[in-house]
């Protein structure tokens, strides 16, 4: 047989589709030595399978053999059985993990919203104090503005006055020339 032939009785064989000849066939096969490789974890399956053919047991034997391995089964059962707390430790540790992990969280967002209503306090806090601030900044502008005003209007009064002064001079310089007696005596009067 070619290795084609042989690879398509390997898929009927696994699929339960050979004929007891076509089994043979592949028993003889997989019993020479010269095997490829790509083949070669099917050989140790089909002489397992010849070993064990091979294989007789007595009745008497077969039948303790037979309820050894239930009594092996029983007492597997029976220990799994036997201890229903480790289940329930599983079972309960998983909750207590979950609860865990939901009250993490609950900490961890209220964390969250906590630091972010302080940053808008604090934005919010700045934002009154820049207000303030430049409020407090525009009633220097204006009574600095007003003080200048009023400090340019006593500049032109005073200018006001030393004309007045002038004039007065003036008028008590052009008395005395037109009057120069009355100057003198102050009581005469006209």
């Amino acid at each position: 047989m070619n290795i084609k032939e042989i690879e398509d009785l390997l898929k009927k064989y696994y699929e339960g589709e050979t004929s007891l000849s076509d089994e043979r066939s592949l028993k003889a096969f997989f019993m020479q030595p010269d095997v490829p490789d790509h083949l070669k974890p099917h050989q140790s399956v089909f002489r397992f399978f010849n070993e064990e053919a091979g294989v007789q047991l007595e009745e008497e034997k077969l039948e303790q053999s037979l309820l050894r391995k239930i009594e092996l089964y029983k007492a597997d059962t029976a220990v799994s059985h036997a201890h229903p707390g480790k289940k329930r430790l599983y079972y309960l540790t998983g909750i207590a993990a979950g609860i865990f992990m939901v009250i993490s969280l609950v900490f961890v967002i209220r964390n969250e919203i906590r630091h972010r209503q302080a940053v808008a306090l604090q934005n919010n806090r700045s934002e009154i104090a820049y207000t303030q601030a430049r409020q407090a900044l525009l009633m220097v502008s204006v009574g600095l503005n007003t003080g200048i005003d009023a400090a340019r209007r006593l500049n032109t009064l005073d200018k006001a006055v030393e004309q007045i002064q002038l004039v007065n001079k003036f008028f008590n310089y052009s008395n005395q020339f037109m009057n120069p007696d009355e100057m003198m005596n102050p009581s005469i009067k006209q």
